[in-house]
């Protein structure tokens, strides 16, 4: 290699980012791809390897490079933390000859490196789905959440988008009343959330919903990214932001606690590092699940991380830099 290149990489339920810059220079990014989702747990392990190989030859491309071995990788992905996804993503990384030297990490981990001040402290994502992970001063680690769609996620964006859904269903029932104001009976003008909900999924009225819904090509990405539809209803109903935003910025309050606790923090300062698409772009949420720490008696300081693959050059950064001091 003439250059001392590392690779960073944050793979989520939505979408890849690779990062391709030089060591002891991170902040000098060469080159950046990116692709489609790559937790594999939700696209299978084909797809995520394809999302993951279009994404490095991308950032190799952005920066007028041929693809190379690199230094040092780390990969930071959804989905793919526990040994036997490690297993995996290491005979990729061999068979491609991605890195001399690989780190592999949850996508939370990217949080923590590059959103906490001394790269301890708790990391938590809600995007498609949702995780926290924390790290303590000593390289203790621990992670709440990350359960996946079935069983899990909760304050994510497909979940949201699942219990705004439900409640379309009950109002249209008549199970639960129409907020006030609202037209009566099945009519799609109801209120602000069925008007949003049946519009992004191109039906119009709620009784079309089912068909669409349960489309072969009704992912669940295509649910979680209808986020916005219910952020904007839920801006226009404070009813329905305290039904459906105030429990799942408590719900990722919970899992960050539960971090919290894993590592000895039962109360106090806690640095804080907060990213995925859905917690970013919801303020509701993020005020819900500070509001629910403190009560806790936690004083978090939070510090959003729009740019997780930050965290992976660092991490990859960091990899190098022990390997070099390291005695031969």
């Amino acid at each position: 290699m003439s250059r001392s290149l590392i690779l960073g990489v944050d793979g989520g339920g939505s979408s890849t980012e690779a990062w391709l810059a030089e060591r002891g220079a991170e902040d000098l990014v060469l080159g950046r791809g990116a692709a489609g989702p790559s937790n594999a747990k939700a696209v299978g392990l084909a797809s995520a390897r394809v999302a993951l190989e279009a994404a490095v030859r991308g950032a190799f491309a952005d920066a007028g490079l041929d693809p190379q071995p690199v230094e040092s990788a780390c990969l930071g992905l959804a989905g793919f933390d526990r040994p036997e996804d490690r297993a995996v993503l290491t005979g990729w990384a061999d068979e491609t000859q991605l890195a001399r030297r690989l780190v592999l990490v949850n996508d939370g981990d990217l949080v923590v490196a590059a959103g906490t001040p001394e790269g301890w402290g708790v990391g938590v994502i809600a995007g498609t789905g949702s995780i926290a992970v924390g790290r303590a001063p000593d390289g203790r680690t621990a992670r709440a959440g990350g359960w996946g769609h079935l069983i899990g996620d909760e304050g994510s964006a497909y979940l949201v988008v699942l219990e705004a859904l439900r409640l379309i269903a009950r109002r249209a029932d008549g199970r639960e009343p129409e907020p006030a104001g609202a037209g009566g009976g099945h009519n799609s003008s109801a209120d602000p959330l069925t008007v949003r909900l049946c519009r992004a999924l191109g039906v119009d009225r709620p009784a079309r919903i089912v068909s669409a819904l349960y489309a072969a090509e009704s992912t669940r990405a295509r649910i979680a990214a209808m986020a916005p539809e219910v952020l904007a209803a839920c801006a226009e109903s404070s009813a329905d932001a305290d039904r459906l935003l105030r429990p799942a910025g408590e719900a990722l309050a919970e899992i960050v606690a539960a971090v919290a606790r894993s590592l000895g923090w039962p109360s106090g300062p806690l640095p804080l590092a907060a990213a995925g698409s859905f917690l970013l772009a919801a303020d509701a949420v993020r005020s819900a699940m500070l509001a629910d720490l403190i009560a806790r008696g936690y004083e978090p300081a939070l510090t959003t991380v729009p740019e997780p693959a930050r965290g992976a050059v660092i991490l990859a950064g960091r990899a190098s830099a022990s390997a070099a001091h390291r005695p031969r």
